[in-house]
């Protein structure tokens, strides 16, 4: 063989290695922040675009860097996202019914997600950078929503051809009455999952529900790439009162799951169910002044507090 056919072999073998060889790269890059520099993400829902609640927040000594936004396809997100920045913390955005369609018994992809998505990406494209997003939600809970993986695929893969270097992120929920997902295989493509199983007294026992639904994330995703956020509960609720747990027990259980994630390799940070209060639900920034004490504390295990 001469040298030139040599050469040209070589190169060959290189472009047929080379794109997946970067996509894997892109992706361990998007959480490079925990994977690389040991970071992890630790905030709360039901913050939206109240400055009073990120100074709640603030003044409860409860450090942050992360938090929920909600989006319509007509949303201008600007104001939002400076808000969050100027507190340091970046923001992670619903985009549930961008993509999607609600109906009854499923939720399906909106036929025309492409035209709706680019509205929205054209409107606050300026926004949408690491720097001021932390990850991009496709759909809160999809197993509830009776969403496919294929059509979570499919809009995950058109939002990353759109914006490629902000996480995208898909919920799960495991509440009394949820969808059983066990028997399905997870989506492929977005970098990540966050899942909740609340009132979970103790996350880190085998025997909860908690700990099997941990276990199939663990069991079905692609741990070279996709990472996973605990949603853990700063909320007082029913299934709390049920369960026997008083509001000070739900503060120690979010030291039990910041002790937890900092223990597992594929988590990257948690997000507390909510600050704000709605209907028979507690947040957290109604609750008992020990339950936003351990949050604190909480979040100085995930972020460390000087």
């Amino acid at each position: 063989m001469k040298r030139r056919d040599v050469v040209a072999a070589v190169f060959s073998l290189v472009w047929l290695v080379y794109p997946s060889f970067v996509s894997t790269a892109g992706a361990q890059s998007l959480w490079a922040f925990h994977d690389v520099n040991g970071q992890y993400l630790f905030g709360y829902t039901g913050v939206e675009d109240s400055g009073d609640f990120e100074h709640e927040v603030a003044l409860n000594h409860i450090k942050t860097n992360v938090t929920t936004i909600s989006s319509e396809w007509t949303t201008d997100l600007a104001g939002a996202i400076a808000m969050h920045n100027s507190y340091g913390v970046r923001v992670a955005i619903f985009l549930d019914t961008v993509l999607f369609q609600q109906d009854t018994p499923a939720w399906y992809l909106r036929p025309d997600y492409r035209f709706v998505f680019d509205s929205w990406f054209a409107r606050n494209r300026v926004n949408l950078t690491p720097d001021r997003v932390a990850f991009l939600i496709i759909h809160s809970e999809a197993n509830n929503a009776r969403l496919s993986p294929a059509a979570v695929d499919q809009a995950t893969a058109y939002v990353k051809s759109k914006i490629a270097t902000i996480p995208t992120v898909v919920g799960f929920g495991f509440g009394d009455g949820s969808v059983d997902i066990s028997a399905q295989p997870l989506p492929v493509l977005p970098d990540g999952f966050a899942f909740w199983r609340y009132a979970t007294l103790n996350p880190a026992d085998p025997s909860t529900l908690f700990q099997y639904w941990f276990r199939y994330f663990k069991s079905h995703m692609d741990t070279s790439r996709q990472r996973l956020i605990f949603v853990f509960d700063a909320h007082y609720g029913p299934w709390h009162i049920n369960a026997h747990i008083l509001q000070d027990d739900v503060g120690d259980m979010a030291i039990r799951y910041a002790n937890l994630a900092r223990s597992e390799p594929l988590v990257v940070g948690m997000v507390g169910f909510t600050w704000n209060s709605f209907d028979d639900v507690l947040g957290l920034r109604d609750m008992t002044t020990g339950s936003r004490i351990r949050n604190q504390t909480a979040s100085c295990i995930m972020l460390t507090c000087p």
